[in-house]
Formats: structure tokens, sequence, C-alpha cells
């Protein structure tokens, strides 16, 4: 490690004891660690009896359960009740410490004593309590965190609308369970605090942590001042309704229940912007509109809500204008973070009416009181200019304070307030008022939300009392009464006890009631807060930023307990009425957890995860050295528990996704993390949880440090978890960067499984993604240009070796693999059009970030000519090879790279072919050599005098006196003089007299550093169709180059295939080639399915069979992998899960895994009918782990989980009566789509059951139906021509299809159908038809009875009724 370790011992508690002063603030810094502190003083200010009252809390000692009221009434008599002792503060501290096991420091007395840190799951973590003066305390909570690793909870329930969406009831009983094991950590201490939720810190995870010593915090601070925060909403709108409170006052109450906070960027508080600083007493802005729609204009709004997500405006105070508002006071650092990178001071608006103009976003509160907002602190940067008729800032927050409180702004404030913080802001009300926000309409959101608009008001706002009010007129309490904003506030309940007779046993009951509450005051009161907290959780929405507030709680869950759950409410009737006999204080837990029925699977999920918590925030502490033996055992304890917790998630995959993300972020954990947590993740969470890991797993896979996530088996679970498509775009590529890494491990590690996923995809997908990619990456190798040793300038021609050689040679030697694996077809149509697009590339526009190209360009044409045959390089090297490089004019290097390729290609070719073939290049060289060089009557070479017009780069004479020697060794003075228009220029250097001719000076001397090269500035090479007339590419047929490509290996229709799929031939084409022939099935192909690499394939048939296929290219007939034979009837479906098990129907649905050989599930339709409740005749993915399945003698469907391995649920489709024919799923179980076989076509969300629409068709036989679009619906009947159906607003037809349709598949981009007659046809999404042909019978036998397209392959399956199976294009 390149820090220091830290470990918590006595030793580094004597260091921080050396270095605490009165002064800390927030953080103490120890030797390299930052810990958390906070720092109160015990002053006159101070609450002294709260302060003792949360002490009693914290040490009391009197509970126990077992003593009866007459043996306490015993101990009472015997032993007389002590006298209250003076309120000691540093020995209740130190009581404190002990009883917590927290380290204790008193400087005052020298004391110091060291515990070993205990942490709880659902207690935040404290390391010591300090004391450097006799009346002030010290707490170090320990390393100080990231803003991003926890929040507050108040923060968390502000916007409880997307944290906890519509009530989750699985999130609240996992954060009331949470709440419910921190009373029962604290009870078994006998703690029993007043829980508040500003003493809570909430994690990524959702976990939530208890700071302990908070309460006693607060009332050592003292009562704080009369703030405007204390006073109620209702009672607020009151105020400033009846002009108690100016505007400003009003604006800033309402930003400050809702959690903004000044100098936070994402939640600053807003303001309106009153004026456009046209005039002094004009130019008010309409604030019935945001500024947003009154900057973008209503027509922008319209379309940005016909996008998904569907929404008007993306936030009213953005990071950028934040910034730019406050650009003379913010550093720079934070203007270039947020604004933009480069500093460009002029960029930013120098004018208040400039700033108006120019924003979307709305005021900020410094535009009203600090004038300091004017003034730059950049010397670059000018003033803030404020309007011409203010003379100064000072005037001008004076006059623009004095605008916001203008009769104008404050007779139509209300309105702009329902925009911002009112009942605008409903998801119904905002549509008609084009003030939808995005944070209210976010999808998929797996992380905790900390900023965004908040709701305050849920009706209309009432506007401001006018200046001319008459008192005796009572329409404003009217109009008050009418919003429901109550000006009086409501009388308490009494609390008075109804007297009873004396013998009454309700008066008894009622009697040991209060006795025991007496006798457990401080228990009950914590057990009372308990619920308070758990209240806030549900009723989160409707609080209005009032938190902790008991009286506002309790009216809260009076008007909306419709929105209380069930069985919450019976919990909450102790709040509303505290008359009822409340449990005992040791049986709290467990009766809140029976009362509110929490799951066994929440229940057993939270205790497993809490343990995960326990554990990381234990080794993030930094009490143990990082990455040493004990980290590391609590590190396996930590990815143990989380690895259970996974199993059990449920639907609490927010908290495991949270708790990966911060062990991907990790340096000392990821590694293993991935590694061992990856199988599970992939086998349990959802596509959506799994979308939210994608770029922490990218990060991690490009450090340079990770060589293990680059190997096979990683990346094989990866490219499982996530499908091809995800894979070969998002992951690929930054594993094809790591084969240029300088480390050689990681090189080497990346090289071997860039390989392995060439031979795993196949020949077309490795030329469309892999190969493509690997192009590209050979020229960073060559970033810098810098050469092997010290000195960096080239001394000789044929030696010069550059440090990315090596590098290099490993990813020439990945292509050639490929080459050898496949065809040489790859170097004719990818490899050699890949140069030629670079070289004429660089000759439109020579620039220093393409010269690495281009010595990456000489290794790739090194490699081609060494890999291809002498008749194939004849072919190809007048065209491709030698024009493109005979007037390079680049640095010496590449002269020198030039140079080597061309005595290559000499070399392999022989003098003769030299002569024939190449003889231009030589011709040039030689030709520009004399234009530079002349000799003069001493036969001593010199500079020839040049014209100012000459720009020919002047080459070193050590290059060319390199090059002539080299050539005329190997072919002699008279052949090389045959490349030469002027012989006698040779004569020099043959003869000894150059070897004495002194050195020249070269003109210009390449740079000692280059700019990073980009990859994307270069262009993918498949140019093959562009190229010049003269090129020998247009020689290539509709094939593809099949008569120009040698096909080694592979047939020659697989190299057409590969040619056709470099060349970006359109994909929407089938010319009846058969790429495979697959033998085994005896009867008719019911369905196929395909992995999503595209490798393999399932085929079902009539013969009781499942086949697992492999695609080999290199074999024309193909014999099966292996045979699933426990069907006992024709197979009528198969679908493949995200863990590549397979499930399959032939009346009862079978679960296998092929590759286990094992049998996983076998069920039926009604168990309880014994093979008789009907057939299960379809089934059809949910999402990765849930299937759907349809039964012949029934009008529902059943959903069976791979996770659980059986039926989860059971949806009704229709009301009325109608047997289920199929159906067809979308978007992960958003919608479904169930045939009737009355013809009636049902609508439903899979995840909840909910039937959204009924429509009703003529299709009674229904074989198949497939969503097209969101709302479009193929819909296939055994007899009639298939439909396209549109579904909104109402069910019609839009088109029909030809022929009846035997089967259909849709893709990404297209729908593919077998019709009638052996009809191929293939439409776009927009319903254009694409291909239209017929299958013959000597291509297929049989009749076509199922089609799969493999889009990234660009060919088709197609089974046939006698149970041939063919790979055509």
């Amino acid at each position: 490690m390149t820090e220091v370790e830290f470990e918590w011992n006595e030793s580094k508690l004597r260091l921080l004891s050396d270095i605490l002063s009165e002064n800390v603030q927030k953080y103490v810094k120890l030797e390299s660690i930052e810990l958390e502190a906070k720092t109160r003083s015990f002053t006159d200010d101070s609450d002294k009896d709260g302060v003792e009252e949360e002490f009693q809390r914290l040490l009391n000692n009197s509970f126990d359960p077992l003593m009866d009221y007459k043996e306490h009434q015993k101990v009472k008599e015997e032993i007389p009740s002590p006298k209250k002792e003076q309120f000691q503060w540093l020995s209740s501290w130190k009581r404190v410490a002990g009883k917590l096991a927290i380290s204790y420091v008193d400087k005052t007395s020298n004391t110091i004593i060291f515990r070993r840190l205990q942490v709880l799951p659902n207690v935040l973590p404290i390391l010591v309590i300090a004391h450097t003066s006799p009346r002030n305390v010290i707490i170090i909570y320990g390393k100080r965190r990231n803003s991003k690793e926890e929040f507050d909870l108040q923060t968390v329930l502000r916007h409880s609308y997307s944290n906890i969406p519509d009530g989750s009831l699985q999130t609240i009983h996992f954060l009331t369970k949470n709440l419910l094991d921190l009373y029962s950590q604290l009870f078994s201490r006998q703690i029993a605090p007043s829980f508040k939720t500003k003493h809570f810190r909430c994690l990524p995870s959702l976990c939530l942590q208890y700071d302990i010593l908070g309460p006693i915090l607060d009332k050592v601070e003292g009562v704080p001042k009369p703030d405007t925060t204390d006073v109620s909403l209702d009672e607020a709108t009151s105020n400033w309704v009846h002009r108690k409170w100016d505007n400003y006052q009003y604006l800033t109450y309402l930003n400050r229940i809702t959690g903004r906070v000044r100098q936070e960027v994402p939640n600053h508080p807003i303001f309106p912007w009153v004026c456009d600083f046209s005039s002094q007493n004009s130019g008010f802005r309409p604030l019935n509109r945001t500024k947003y729609r009154l900057c973008k204009g209503d027509d922008q709004l319209r379309e940005m809500y016909s996008r998904e997500p569907s929404h008007h405006v993306p936030e009213l105070l953005s990071d950028i204008g934040y910034m730019v508002y406050r650009a003379r006071v913010e550093p720079k650092e934070n203007l270039c973070r947020h604004v933009r990178r480069k500093w460009v001071p002029e960029e930013y608006p120098s004018t208040m009416s400039r700033m108006f103009q120019w924003t979307p976003d709305e005021c900020i509160p410094e535009f009203y009181d600090d004038p300091l907002v004017f003034t730059s602190r950049h010397a670059d940067m000018s003033d803030l200019q404020y309007p011409d008729f203010v003379s100064s800032p000072q005037e001008f927050i004076k006059w623009h304070r004095e605008m916001l409180e203008h009769e104008e702004v404050s007779m139509n404030l209300h309105r702009w307030i329902d925009l911002v913080f009112g009942f605008n802001l409903s998801i119904e009300n905002s549509k008609n008022s084009l003030n939808l926000h995005l944070c209210f309409v976010e999808k998929n959101r797996r992380r905790l939300r900390t900023n965004g608009m908040v709701q305050l008001f849920t009706r209309p706002h009432p506007s401001r009392m006018p200046l001319n009010y008459n008192p005796k007129s009572d329409s404003y309490y009217l109009q008050m009464d009418s919003f429901g904003y109550g000006m009086e506030k409501q009388e308490k309940d009494s609390t008075e006890w109804r007297e009873f007779d004396e013998e009454s046993h309700q008066q008894i009951f009622q009697k040991i009631k209060e006795i025991r509450r007496l006798r457990h005051k401080t228990y009950f009161s914590s057990m009372v807060s308990l619920i308070e907290v758990i209240a806030q959780i549900v009723v989160a929405p409707h609080l209005a930023g009032r938190f902790d507030d008991q009286d506002h709680i309790r009216h809260c869950l009076r008007q909306f307990s419709y929105r209380v759950p069930v069985n919450y409410r019976k919990l909450f009737d102790f709040l509303l009425n505290p008359k009822q006999d409340f449990p005992d204080c040791d049986e709290f837990s467990f009766f809140v957890s029976v009362c509110l029925n929490i799951p066994t699977k929440i229940s057993n999920f939270s205790e497993e995860f809490a343990k995960c918590v326990s554990l990381h925030s234990l080794r993030k502490l930094d009490v143990i050295p990082p990455f040493s033996k004990r980290a590391q055992l609590l590190l396996i304890k930590e990815l143990d528990s989380l690895k259970k917790s996974i199993r059990l998630c449920d639907h609490m995959e927010t908290c495991v996704v949270a708790a990966f993300r911060q062990l991907l972020e990790d340096e000392e954990a990821c590694i293993q993390a991935v590694h061992k947590l990856m199988p599970v993740i992939t086998r349990s969470l959802s596509q959506s949880a799994l979308e939210d890991l994608i770029n922490p797993m990218i990060e991690l896979i490009q450090c340079e440090t990770s060589v293990k996530l680059l190997d096979r088996r990683f990346l094989m679970h990866v490219s499982i978890c996530y499908g091809t498509h995800t894979f070969l775009d998002l992951f690929l590529p930054p594993i094809v960067e790591a084969c240029a890494s300088l480390n050689p491990d990681r090189s080497v590690v990346a090289k071997e499984s860039i390989m392995w996923l060439a031979k795993r995809y196949g020949p077309v997908i490795c030329a469309k993604f892999i190969s493509s990619n690997v192009l590209r990456i050979m020229a960073s190798c060559y970033e810098g240009f810098e050469l092997v040793g010290l000195d960096q300038v080239p001394k000789v021609v044929f030696g010069v070796v550059l440090q990315g050689d090596e590098t290099c040679s490993r990813i020439e030697s990945l292509l050639s693999e490929i080459v050898l694996t496949y065809s040489v077809t790859f170097i004719t149509v990818q490899f050699l059009p890949f140069c030629v697009d670079l070289i004429e590339q660089f000759h439109k526009r020579p620039s220093v970030q393409l010269e690495p190209g281009l010595v990456s360009v000489f290794r790739i044409v090194e490699l081609s000519i060494r890999s291809m045959s002498d008749h194939q390089l004849m072919n190809y090297l007048e065209e491709f090879i030698i024009q493109k490089f005979s007037t390079t004019r680049v640095r010496n290097i590449i002269i020198c790279k030039v140079c080597q390729l061309l005595h290559s290609i000499t070399q392999k070719i022989g003098t003769e072919n030299t002569r024939i073939y190449a003889s231009q290049p030589f011709k040039l060289i030689f030709s520009t050599f004399s234009e530079i060089y002349d000799t003069n009557e001493e036969l001593r070479i010199i500079l020839r005098k040049r014209s100012p017009e000459n720009t020919l780069y002047e080459v070193p004479l050590f290059m060319v006196e390199d090059v002539v020697d080299k050539f005329a060794r190997e072919w002699g003075v008279p052949f090389l003089s045959s490349f030469c228009d002027d012989p006698a220029f040779l004569i020099p250097f043959v003869s000894n007299a150059a070897s004495s001719s002194p050195n020249m000076p070269i003109a210009h001397s390449p740079p000692s550093t280059f700019p990073a090269y980009s990859l994307g500035g270069m262009s993918s090479g498949n140019r093959l169709f562009s190229l010049s007339a003269s090129s020998p590419v247009n020689s290539v047929n509709s094939l593809g180059g099949l008569s120009l490509c040698d096909s080694g290996s592979l047939s020659s229709v697989w190299c057409a295939r590969i040619s056709a799929a470099v060349c970006g031939v359109d994909n929407y084409r089938f010319d009846h080639l058969s790429l495979c022939n697959f033998t085994g099935h005896q009867e008719r192909i019911r369905r196929l399915a395909a992995i999503s690499n595209e490798n393999s394939f399932v085929s079902a048939s009539s013969d009781k069979t499942v086949k697992l296929w492999s695609i080999k290219p290199e074999q024309d007939e193909i014999g099966c992998q292996w045979t699933y034979q426990n069907h006992n009837r024709s197979v009528h479906d198969v679908a493949i899960l995200a863990d590549n098990s397979i499930a399959s129907t032939d009346g009862s649905l079978h679960v296998w895994d092929p590759f286990r050989t094992t049998l996983l599930a076998q069920l039926e339709w009604d168990s309880s009918k014994e093979g008789n409740g009907g057939n299960i005749m379809r089934i059809e993915n949910v999402d990765r782990h849930i299937l759907a399945a349809i039964c012949s003698l029934h009008s529902t469907v059943k959903l069976f989980d791979s996770r659980v391995g059986g039926w989860t649920c059971e949806l009704k489709v229709s009301p009325g009566p109608g047997l289920t024919r199929s159906l067809t799923v979308r978007d992960n179980g958003n919608k479904m789509a169930v045939a009737l076989s009355n013809g009636t076509l049902a609508i439903l969300d899979a995840r909840n059951g909910k039937i959204n629409a009924l429509a009703q068709t003529n299709s009674t036989h229904t074989v198949s139906v497939n969503w097209l679009s969101d709302t479009g619906l193929l819909v296939c009947d055994a007899d009639e021509c298939g439909v396209i159906l549109e579904t909104n607003p109402r069910a019609h037809i839009v088109r029909k299809l030809q022929d009846p349709v035997t089967a259909a598949v849709i893709t990404d981009n297209s729908l593919v159908t077998l019709q009638n007659g052996s009809m191929l046809r293939v439409y776009r999404n927009s319903g254009e038809l694409q291909i239209e042909t017929k299958i013959r019978p000597d291509e297929l036998p049989g009749t076509p009875t199922a089609v799969l397209p493999l889009p990234l392959n660009c060919s088709y399956l197609i089974g046939s009724s006698h149970g041939a199976i063919r790979l055509m294009c």
C-alpha cells in the first residue's frame, strides 16, 4: 500500500489525546485518517434538566422484568429513597463510555481508557468520548465518510415518493424491522432513548443507524432560539396571508421545511425571479408559470412530455445555474467541475438582465440578501453588473428586496408557490400546468433520492390579503377554511380519566396500567417515540417537512388513515388512544412484529443483512489495518453474509445493490466481491437491478490492477448476466483496451480472454465486434513514440524499436490467431480495408493524433503479408498496400517503419515481383532522396538548394545511407539503380567516400511529446464498397467477396457471411444459402429458442424431445449436444431463462439445466387433480427469473419463479368466460397480452395482475400473439390472416397480413413470419415489407414450421415439419 496502515489501538488513542484541543470542529486528523467529530460545551444556556434526563435514559439500571409490583413496593419501603445527587458532568460521561464500551479520554485528569470497539448493526459507531476542559465534550465517531455513504433520515423521508415508491410495504417493513432490532439492541443494555428522526442516519442500503449520543448533545447545545421552522405550516400560511410575514420570510420558511439549505448545491433554496431588470418600477414576470416554461416555451415542454420518461421540467435549479449565479464567489475548481471544464470567464453572464434572459432556472436568495455575489474573486472575471438605476450592490439588494415585496408580486406569489411547493406538483395537476418534474416520474431508480421537489400543499394555496382589506369582511377566513388552512390550533384531546365505581374492575385495571407506566416511565416513552418514528415513515409524504412533532404526527394519522397499511393501523392506535394497554417493554419488539405481520422473508433478510452492514462498518472504520489478515477475515465474513442476503432479498434489491456497489468502489474488497458474488447475483437479481451495476463494474474492469476481472470465468458470468448485446456494447471495449495495457500480466490475460470470446461467439460476431475493436486499439500502443532506451532520436532505419512494440506484438498474435481459427477472409475484407481507411484519413488531414495509427497500420500489413499466400498477396498488393504508403511524409520514426515494411514486402515476394508490383514506391523514395541531396565535384553529399516553394521533408542523411546500403547489399547496385531516375545519385552512397561525409543536420526534429491518440477519431475501416473504382473490391459479388476469399477452415458461404457483416450489408436480405444443417429430430419442430450469444439454441419437437445444439462454423452438418428425454408427450413450447436453464412443456412444466444435466423442477398446472388439471400449452419469459404459463382448460395465467422453484401466483385474465390460447410479454412484465378462446384480448400488468384493457377481436383460434410496439400487437389465427392491432386508445385493426401466420418472432427492429405456402416474410417495425421469399423444398425438406432470427449473426434458423433445422442466410 502507498499510504501508512492505520490500526485503532491504545497507542493511537494516546496520540489522539495529544492532538485534541478545544478548537476541534467537524474533523480531527489522526495520521492519514480524518475522524468525524462533534464538540459541545456545557454552559448556562444548556438544558440542564434535559441533559440529566438523557443521561438517566442511558444509565438506567432499574428495570427488572421479573420483579412484580408487590416486590417492588417492598424494596421501596425497605430502602429509603436516596437524595438527588448533584449532577456530575465528567463522571456521567465516564459512566456512559463504560456502559457503551467506548474509549474515554479526560485531559483534565490525564485519564485515558482504551476499549475495543463494539459495533451494533443499527447504532452509529463511536470511537472516543473525550474532554479537553471540565465543561466540554468531544465525540469522535470514526473515519470521515463520503456524503454519498449516508444520508439524514429526514432527507430520505422528504423524498419518500422516490425512496418509498407508492408506499412500498416491503420497504416500510424493512425500515420498521431495523427500528425494532435497534430497540432490542438497546433494551438488552438497559438503554431507553427517546427516538427522533433527526438522530437517524440512513445508509444507501436503507439500513438505519442511530446516533445514541445525539439527544444528549442536543440538550447540551441548549434550547434553540425561536425559529420560523417551529411554526406549523398552517400557521405560517396564515401569517403570510394576513401580512404578519413578508414574502421573503415566508419563502425562507417554505425552503427550510423542504430541506433546502444554503451552500448545498443540489438542495439550495429557490426564490422566484420577480422582474426582468428592464426598468425600476415595472417589468414583472408572470408568476403563474415556471421560469423554465417561460424560457423554453410550451411547445418544447409538450415535446419533452412525449419522450420517455414523460416530464416537462428536469429541475428548477440546476447545478450549472447555481454555479453561474455564484460564479463571482465560487472557486474556479467548482465552476470547472459543474459548468464547463475549460475556464472561459467571458462565457458567464456579465449583467443581471443578461442572467435573467439566459437562465431557465429560478432565482436564489443571495440576489435578495447578499451583495457579495456581485464582487468577483477572480482576476480575469469582471464583477456582475447591476442595472443602471442603482449605484451599488447594496442598493441593488435593497431595491430587489422591495420588488419582491411589491404588491404585484404579493398578489400572485401564491400561484408560483403552487408550482414549486404546492398542489401543481402532483402527477394529475402538473400535466395541465406543464409542470411535471422528472424526479416524480424517473423509473427504475435504485439509489436513494436526496434532492428534488417536495410537495407541501395538496390544495390550491390561498392568495394574500390585499392592502385595502376590510376587517368587516370574512372572505379570507372563509377562503382559508375552504382551502383547509385553519387559523386556530386544534384543541388537544382531553386526557382526563373517567371515574369508575370503587368496585369497578375497569378502575382496578386502569390503576394497574397507570402503576406500570409510572414504574417504567422511561421505557414507556421510548416505545411511544419509536412508534412515532414508524408513523413518520408511513405517512412521510403528508408530513410537509414537519418531523418529530407529536401533535402533527397524530393529526396526519387521523387525516390520512386511508393511506396507512391495515396492519399498521392497530399499532398507531397506541398513539391515537394512549389509554390502551401497552405491551411490556421486554416484549415490545416481538409484539410489534406480530402485530404488523412482518413477513418471515423480510425478517430473515433484515437480520442477515444487518450482519453484513456491521461487518462493513467495522472494516471501513479503519480500526483494523486494511489488507491485513484480520481485515481479510472480516471481508470474507461480510461477503458470506451479503451472499446469503442476496438469496433472501426478494423485493429488497435496493439494499443489496447498494451494498454491492460499495464493495465495487472499495479497493480492498472489489476483486473478491465480484468473484464470489457474481454467480449468485446472476441467479437472483432482476434486470433493472443489474443495470445499476454496469457503470461501477466497467470502471473496475478499466482499473489497471484488476487483472483477475479479465479472466474468462468472470467474463462468462457477466455475459450470461447482462446478455450478449449489452456485453458486446459496454463490456467488450474496455477488455479490448486492456490488451494494450503497459501491465504485461493484464495485457496477456486480456489477450487470452479476447481469443476465448472470439471462439465463443463465432466468426460473424467476431468480425463485427471483436477484431474491429482490436484493430483500433493497436494505435494506442504507440502514443508518444517513445523509443526503447534513453536516446529518443533514431540513429538507424532498420533497427528502430518502440516501447509499444512488445504490447503490439501480443495484439498482433491475437489477430493472427483469429485468422488461423477462422479464415484469411478477415485480412482481405477487414484488416487491409482498415489500413486503407486510416491512410486516407491521414492523407486528407495529417495530424499528430493519427501518426500512432500509421505505425499500427504497418504492423497490420506485416501481419497480413505473413498470413496471406503468394497468390493472395499478388492480387491485393498493388492497390491495397503499396500505393497508400508511397506519398507518406511523416516524422523520422514513421519513415523508418515505412522502410521496414517495404523491406518485409520485398523479402516476402522476391526481387522480380518487387520490380513488377512495387516499383512505384521505390522510384518515389529514391527520387525524393535525390531532390533533397546532391553530390559535389568531390563526390561528397550536400543538401540541394531548393526554392522556397519546395516543401519536401528533409530526410536525415543517415536514413538515406541506411536505405541505400540495405537494398544495395540485398539486390545489388545494378538492380537498385533501375528504380532511380538518376543512377548517378547512388555513387556516393555505395562508394567509400560516402562514409567520410559529415553528418547533416535534421531540418525538422520530432516533438518530444504527442497528444493522446483518440480512438473515436478513427473510422471503422469497413469501407470495402466505398473505395475508388480502381480497387479490386468492386469486383466483390453480391455475396460479399466470395470470389476473392480463400476460405481456409471455413466454407465459402461462411466467408461470404463474414464479408457481408464486415461491410455493413443490410441485414434485411435472404440469399437462400445454407450455413449449417442440424439433424436429429424425427418429427415436426414446434419451437426454437436461442441463448443470447447466438452460438447455441434449443429446439422443441413433436417427437417428445428437446435438443440443445451448438453452431459450429467449421462443420456443415451438426449433431445435437444434448437431448432432454423426460417428456411423455409432444413438446408444445420451450424457453430459456437468464441463467441458461431451460423450461419446456408437454402439458406439464419441466425446468432443467443442460450444462449440469439435472432436472430443477417439474410442475403440473393443478397438482391436486393428478394430471387432469389441464395442459400447459404456452410459456413466456416475464423477466430474468419468471415465466408466465397458460393452460388449455383455464382462463388464468400462472407465474413460475426459478429462484423459488415453483408457482408464485395466479393472475385472473378476464371476468368473462373464455379459455386462454396464447400470451406475450413486454417490458419485463409491465405489459402482458393474453388471447382467449372467445375472441377477447386482455392486456394486464404481470407485476400486480391489474387488467388494463379488454378488447374484442374475431380470432377464436389464436395461434400466437406478439407485441410489435408499446401499443401494437400481432394476432395470428389458425384459419385467418394475421392482423396488426393498435390498442390505444381503443383496439382497432391497422392492417392485415397476406396469409395466415404459422410462426412469428419479434427482434429489435423487425418482425419475422412464416406464412402459408412456405413463405418467409420480414417486416420492419414500421410495417414495411423487407423480405418476401419462398423456402424451396430442396433447401429445407418439409414445410417450414418454426423460425428464429439471429440478428447478431445476420442469419435465420428455420425448422420444418420433417424435423430438419437449417441455419440460412
